[in-house]
């Protein structure tokens, strides 16, 4: 009864903001816009917010954008255990109920006077939680702003599309249905169908391409600063040979056929060692992978992590599977990604156990793909191309990796 009354209380209490804030917007907006052109002009270049969802890659891509001369922030409500590293953390005023009520459209209303470009995920934006989060596109696009919408994974894939992209998917294992993804169908494409309406540009990488049709494939929006992620390379004589593993998510990272591959190997008197790396800090679980002599990222969803590039920038051999290297890596550069489903792990793991040299050999190539495809550099330039493309001067779309 008590929960009825709190969800009754908040709804009832968002009816109420919802008028008033559109009226702050067009009480507010217009006014400061005219006030902004006749005081400064207009800007030469459009300022960047990044959020709410609180993955590490915000951060670093919007540490890309501040390297070719943006103001890019970021905001979160609760940041996750991994990085607190944000701009703006409302985490601690978020923890008071009141607050956490006002705090979105207050947000919203900041952010519109603030910025020009919302780099948004496809799990909504800074209103998502409440019963405005229809209006937030429709009104962005009402005030000029720029919407750039990317996946991550889990606010985009659905039951029907991942069964049926072969013997092995993140399904085959779930239990967390509607937790951990979107799931159902009906729901994504009603999703899918708003965000594509109001977005200036949507952006996926690998399996996430299969749930999000017309978007672009070809930005690889994981930046990583490399001044951070050092190359340190393998030992040549390492023994037990360490294989990390960092499962956040087991059950879709395939961890069970990983464990039982390593136990196999070791019964067989490989002289190998597993080694999980759970509820870390980023810097922490840094420090743990610089001791792998091998990084198994994932073997059922068919699209490496950002563990995997943070792996690679430290010059580690990975293996992860990778379901259409022709369709998901990109074009024209090599992926030394070790390609492995649970069929094949235990062929690819004694590969490399039984070869030092082709363990070093690939970390390096490993570091040379990121420096490629992931840097800071390299994210920010195509990043850079994008901004300029929906302000009307860049370079024409699908200039890909480079």
């Amino acid at each position: 009864m008590n929960g009825r009354l709190i969800r009754w209380g908040k709804v009832t209490g968002e009816a109420v903001l919802l008028p008033v804030f559109l009226c702050l917007v067009v009480a507010i907006w217009f006014p400061w816009l005219k006030l902004r052109q006749l005081v400064v002009g207009p800007r030469t270049k459009p300022r960047i917010i990044w959020g709410p969802t609180p993955i590490i890659n915000i951060s670093t891509n919007a540490a890309a954008d501040r390297l070719y001369g943006y103001q890019s922030d970021t905001l979160v409500y609760r940041p996750y255990y991994v990085t607190k590293d944000f701009t703006y953390n409302l985490e601690r005023w978020w923890r008071i109920k009141p607050l956490a009520l006002v705090i979105p459209w207050a947000v919203f209303l900041w952010a519109v006077l603030r910025y020009d470009i919302f780099q948004l995920y496809f799990d909504g934006g800074f209103l998502s939680r409440t019963i405005g989060k229809r209006l937030e596109m429709p009104l962005l696009k009402l005030l000029g702003k720029k919407i750039i919408v990317s996946a991550y994974g889990g606010d985009v894939r659905v039951e029907r599309i991942t069964r049926t992209l072969g013997e092995y998917n993140c399904c085959m294992d779930c239990t967390q249905r509607l937790k951990a993804c979107i799931c159902d169908d009906n729901l994504a494409r009603r999703n899918l169908a708003h965000v594509q309406r109001y977005a200036d540009s949507t952006l996926s990488m690998g399996d996430m391409t299969e749930y999000t049709p017309g978007s672009r494939n070809d930005l690889f929006y994981w930046a990583i600063d490399l001044k951070k992620w050092p190359f340190v390379g393998v030992s040549l004589s390492s023994s037990p040979v360490k294989v990390l593993h960092a499962p956040n998510h087991p059950q879709f990272k395939g961890t069970r056929y990983l464990e039982a591959c390593i136990k196999q190997l070791q019964d067989e008197g490989y002289p190998v060692q597993l080694v999980l790396v759970t509820e870390l800090s980023n810097e922490e679980a840094k420090e743990v992978y610089k001791q792998a002599d091998i990084v198994a990222d994932q073997f059922l969803i068919g699209w490496h992590g950002n563990f995997a590039v943070e792996a690679m920038a430290l010059g580690k051999p990975v293996v992860a599977y990778i379901r259409k290297p022709e369709v998901y890596l990109p074009h024209g550069v090599e992926c030394p990604i070790v390609n492995a489903n649970p069929g094949t792990l235990r062929h690819a793991l004694v590969t490399l156990i039984e070869n030092p040299t082709l363990r070093y050999e690939l970390g390096v190539k490993g570091r040379q793909y990121v420096e490629q495809v992931f840097s800071l550099e390299r994210v920010g330039a195509r990043m850079d191309r994008l901004y300029r493309q929906l302000q009307g001067d860049g370079a024409p779309v699908g200039e890909g990796v480079r």
